[in-house]
């Protein structure tokens, strides 16, 4: 019952969106981690890197196990236009974490455009399949904020290393952040407005799998180009963090 639920979920999310084309791409390596630089190297303190390594290395049998053979069946059997609409979608819906990020550094500029685009992608772009507010010149996308972010610009610093299960490289700081991100995101647990857990699962599952082969296609490219992957990503993590505080 769970998986037809699932199945009936994903298809009322994508038939609507195959009929649009998007016309935005996939966010670049460099909107996510940067260019993973091992030349950059920064003081990240580790304390826990055993653990940190052990975890990565689970992860990594995840993600190239489980995770890599459902991105490459989801991608052959899923038109470009599909893909594109599904992803636009998901990064509308993650307008309250960026509400929020700018709101607690006092962004009122950041939050009136967040608010903008997120009212123009989701009526002339279609619940947000399409990234329409990118035709408007006054509303381009600035980058984007999370209570992490927010974090940072008080002050806060990144506290030790984290590896963590699944999710992937983080910190203290950013680990709090995630759990103020979901709080303040009316479609993710503890405080969703989706009361039956099913369907709740059914929205979580369907945006890690569209979200995947972006972020797949990042790791494998890290993984097979670093000496230590575990520190490439280490690195890398830390260095676009900064980089976008230090950006506010």
């Amino acid at each position: 019952m769970q998986l037809l639920r699932w199945f009936v979920f994903s298809l009322v999310l994508l038939v609507p969106v195959a009929a649009v084309q998007a016309e935005d791409d996939f966010l670049s390596e460099e909107d996510l981690y940067g260019d993973f630089e091992e030349e950059a190297v920064f003081a990240v303190s580790d304390p826990l890197e055993s653990i940190n390594r052990a975890t990565f290395k689970f992860n990594d049998f995840v993600y190239v196990k489980v995770m890599q053979p459902i991105s490459n069946g989801y991608q052959k059997v899923t038109p470009d236009p599909v893909e594109k609409g599904a992803s636009n979608f998901f990064a509308n819906l993650g307008y309250p974490v960026r509400l929020v990020g700018n709101l607690l550094q006092l962004e009122l500029k950041g939050a009136w455009l967040e608010t903008e685009r997120f009212a123009v992608n989701t009526t002339l772009g279609i619940v947000g399949v399409r990234r329409a507010a990118a035709q408007f010149e006054r509303l381009q996308p600035r980058q984007p904020e999370d209570v992490g972010l927010a974090f940072g610009a008080w002050g806060i610093g990144d506290g030790p290393y984290l590896v963590l299960p699944f999710l992937g490289p983080s910190n203290c700081r950013d680990l709090v952040g995630l759990v103020g991100d979901r709080a303040v995101n009316p479609l993710k647990s503890p405080y969703s407005v989706i009361e039956e857990y099913q369907w709740q699962l059914a929205l979580d599952a369907t945006e890690v799998i569209v979200k995947s082969p972006t972020l797949l296609d990042i790791y494998m490219q890290l993984k097979d180009g670093a000496i230590d992957p575990y520190s490439a990503m280490k690195n890398g993590y830390a260095q676009k963090r900064r980089s976008m505080i230090e950006e506010e």
